[in-house]
């Protein structure tokens, strides 16, 4: 578990020391894009190092790897292919099989492409590099991607679709579905996404959303067994009913708070965008799901989707809580009050002065204690998952040692 804790307290370090100590506009952008260079490096060697014991899935990967090798191009469309459809992981395996036989090399592949992809939307789109890099490692995505290789990387292209869903900027954001879809067709409910994700937030829709969640989780075995005879064979072939086992209430005990918290303070969110309503409705659908599995485990394949977006959602909520740094700084160096002649009209602004500076530093103190709990939150969430290891992440064992 330490190399785990290692890697979050270094990245977590970096953060407050690079990209939140004496914050200013002009320096922020540079301590960003340094701390995000460094941070995907950290999570690069992490992944690309690690031994094939780490990991449930690693072996299957494996195995997928060498087939691709010893079948070459042929494979791709060959129906002994069981990635066919994707053909997108398939192609990432067949390329890197060109260069090297070595499946450790796909392992460092995929895990530079995940650490890159994931840098670049938040160096792109998040107000706050280093919360986003905390929540993405601490709220166990990054380790998610040492296991579920093809859907961490089809997430982490989703992701540069949300600005455009946001928009309604239907062709791009369809585009990048697809190219998601190509290394897990799961992403391909994300076209429904679409046309859902901007609906209001209120009583009536959270209605909604209440009576369909518990009719699903009413009749989920119907629902099951059609659609794993026609769609997902899989699981109800070869998996067995292990996707359909219900998990304790522990996992869905953060992703549920996240989503309360979030809707419950949405307005904060709106205001700083109204667009931003596409993000509480990904919120509300990962609490939702994660819900389902208590029921069902499968549920938790597809609220990861929704639960991922948290590494935008969650710094959005809290700069829209964070004070104007710049302003603060004026108002407390008493720069703010207009010259006037007039002595009643100097008092007046002086008070506005005040109120102001007052109204700004308890949205600082505000945005420290929400920063605080919601590192607290993250490493007990992070250590509880370590501690359940239910992917087999542990011990971590880099190659040279397994």
């Amino acid at each position: 578990m330490l190399p785990y804790l290692i890697l979050l307290f270094v990245l977590l370090v970096l953060g407050v020391v690079l990209c939140e100590w004496k914050r200013n506009a002009a320096s922020m952008r540079v301590r960003d894009v340094v701390f995000l260079v460094l941070s995907g490096v950290a999570l690069t060697l992490f992944a690309g190092l690690r031994g094939n014991t780490v990991g449930v899935d690693y072996p299957m990967y494996q195995g997928y790897f060498e087939s691709m090798r010893q079948g070459g191009a042929a494979y791709l469309i060959s129906a002994d292919n069981p990635y066919r459809l994707e053909w997108g992981y398939g192609l990432l395996n067949y390329l890197v099989s060109l260069v090297s036989g070595d499946v450790r090399v796909f392992m460092a592949v995929a895990g530079l492409l995940i650490a890159v992809l994931t840098c670049l939307f938040i160096g792109k789109y998040s107000p706050s590099a280093w919360l986003s890099v905390f929540v993405f490692v601490s709220f166990g995505f990054f380790n998610n991607s040492l296991c579920f290789i093809r859907q961490s990387i089809a997430i982490a292209i989703f992701l540069f679709a949300i600005p455009f869903l946001k928009r309604k900027k239907l062709i791009p954001y369809l585009v990048i579905v697809v190219l998601a879809a190509s290394f897990h067709k799961a992403l391909f409910v994300m076209v429904v996404l679409y046309f859902i994700a901007h609906i209001p937030v209120n009583w009536k829709s959270l209605t909604v959303y209440g009576v369909l969640t518990a009719l699903i989780l009413i009749f989920s075995w119907p629902i099951f067994n059609f659609v794993t005879q026609y769609i997902y064979q899989y699981y109800a072939t070869e998996e067995g009913l292990y996707y359909m086992n219900g998990r304790d209430w522990q996992t869905a005990f953060v992703p549920v708070v996240y989503m309360v918290v979030v809707v419950g303070l949405r307005r904060f969110l709106l205001r700083r965008d109204p667009d931003n309503v596409v993000l509480v409705n990904f919120s509300l659908y990962a609490g939702l799901l994660y819900i389902m599995t208590l029921k069902h485990f499968l549920f938790q394949r597809f609220g990861m989707l929704f639960f991922t977006a948290a590494i935008l959602v969650l710094p959005e909520l809290l700069m829209a809580v964070d004070a104007d740094r710049e302003e603060l700084s004026v108002l407390e160096q008493g720069k703010a009050a207009p010259k006037a002649a007039n002595k009643a009209v100097r008092k007046q602004a002086e008070r506005e002065r005040r109120a102001m500076k007052t109204e700004l530093r308890s949205r600082k103190v505000y945005f420290h204690c929400a920063v605080a709990g919601l590192v607290f939150i993250g490493l007990i969430y992070y250590v509880w998952m370590l501690m359940q290891d239910r992917t087999m992440l542990l011990p971590y064992l880099t190659f040279f040692q397994s």
